[in-house]
């Protein structure tokens, strides 16, 4: 699939404010100084990488990793997407790329075999492949390579970073692809996959892949500068450690879709079969606009759910809540549960009750019997403190003897 096209970033010129004093200190400090303002910058470290053949002299960064959010699996990359080869070394325009500058002293870097002596460079590939599963779920491969015409000591790393507007989790990091480091070479690569489903996961929609890269010249050779990069990429931090043997940076793909639709998780429980609402009152109060279903139907259209006309609170609207929503559909989807929901915001419970805010629902039906004796009764229990239900009762408890009550905190 091709890379969406975004401007390239501007140039980050050459580090010239930094004294003489502070750049032999850097220099003696090599990748260690580098690491410790990288904490900073990139958030907390994980645990440390073996290095590649065993080599401590490898540049680290913090690596990367990602909490485990709902709908969103990690899952083996694409064999099509894996490398087949090294790219090749290849002349690169003046005034791109990662480059070198002229050490004052000492001797010149091992050039890569058949590569120009001019300019020592470094560039950096980022790809994807897009795989949509039906409506509801995409499959987002991806890839970062850095390849240089010179030998050194690198470290690299390729992750997701949700870029969904409003998603809860937008500007976090995803997941997280296994790195690479080398100490003496010139190619390296880091491949990662993940499955999403947008029905249980609100972001996913619009992603970015990162490319963390440390590089450290084995002669001392200060690095010069970071030019423009391939179509598409974009500097997502400066250029740290010009002029110093060590440089540390934050790549990125440029933003992309992945063809999911919009959030709407009523949508899917209003379609699923096996989630069945109820289009009456229990109690046989004739009020349509409240029963289960029309909760359900309204919030899908962007509507407020209603509350019922004889409940302690009147008719009123309501947003029903979308961890609800999401532990709803994650009865079924995750743990395999077929319910029958009997009310949501409307009916009538206790003056305070949480339906009346949108925050909880009633189930009298499992897996085709009824709650009363169901021997599925504490697994579903259990499932919905599992997905932050704070209030779960019945059956046996005072005024739920023939029905299992969720409801999610205030």
């Amino acid at each position: 699939m091709a890379e969406q096209r975004t401007d390239a970033a501007p140039v980050i010129g050459r580090d010239g404010q930094r004294s003489g004093a502070a750049r032999r200190r850097l220099r003696r400090g090599g990748a260690l100084v580098v690491l410790l303002a990288l904490v900073g910058m990139f958030g907390s470290a994980v645990p440390a990488h073996a290095d590649v053949v065993g080599n401590s002299d490898a540049p680290r960064l913090p690596g990367r990793s990602a909490t485990a959010r709902p709908g969103v699996s990690e899952l083996t990359p694409d064999a099509g997407m894996r490398p087949s080869g090294r790219r090749p070394t290849a002349s690169v325009a003046a005034g791109t790329g990662i480059t070198l500058g002229r050490p004052k002293t000492g001797p010149a870097p091992r050039m890569v075999d058949g590569a120009q002596e001019e300019p020592a460079i470094c560039t950096p590939y980022i790809s994807r492949l897009v795989t949509p599963n039906g409506t509801a779920l995409t499959r987002v491969d991806y890839l970062a390579e850095v390849v240089c015409n010179f030998y050194l000591a690198g470290f690299g790393q390729a992750y997701l970073i949700e870029r969904t507007s409003g998603a809860r989790y937008n500007g976090a990091v995803l997941a997280a692809a296994t790195p690479f480091s080398f100490a003496s070479d010139y190619y390296g690569y880091s491949i990662g996959a993940v499955l999403i489903d947008g029905r249980l996961y609100d972001g996913g929609r619009q992603l970015e892949i990162g490319f963390d890269l440390a590089l450290q010249t084995l002669n001392g050779a200060p690095w010069g500068g970071c030019f423009e990069l391939p179509v598409g990429q974009r500097y997502l931090s400066p250029c740290y450690g010009l002029g110093t043997p060590t440089l540390s940076v934050s790549i990125g793909s440029g933003v992309f879709s992945t063809g999911l639709p919009a959030y709407n998780p009523a949508a899917w429980i209003r379609d699923i079969p096996a989630i069945d609402l109820l289009t009456v009152h229990v109690s046989g109060h004739p009020d349509p606009a409240s029963t289960a279903r029309q909760n359900i139907v309204d919030t899908a259209s962007g509507l407020p759910a209603k509350t019922s006309d004889n409940s302690h609170v009147g008719r009123t609207n309501v947003t029903l809540d979308g961890d609800m929503l999401r532990g709803m559909l994650s009865l079924h989807l995750l743990d395999g549960f077929n319910f029958r929901v009997t009310t949501i915001a409307g009916g009538v419970h206790g003056e305070n009750s949480r339906h009346y805010v949108g925050k909880a629902f009633d189930v009298d039906t499992i897996n085709g019997a009824g709650v009363p004796g169901n021997p599925f009764n504490e697994a579903f229990k259990n499932a919905c403190r599992a997905y932050g239900a704070t209030e779960v009762l019945g059956p046996g408890d005072a005024g739920h003897d023939r029905h299992i009550h969720c409801a999610w905190p205030r």
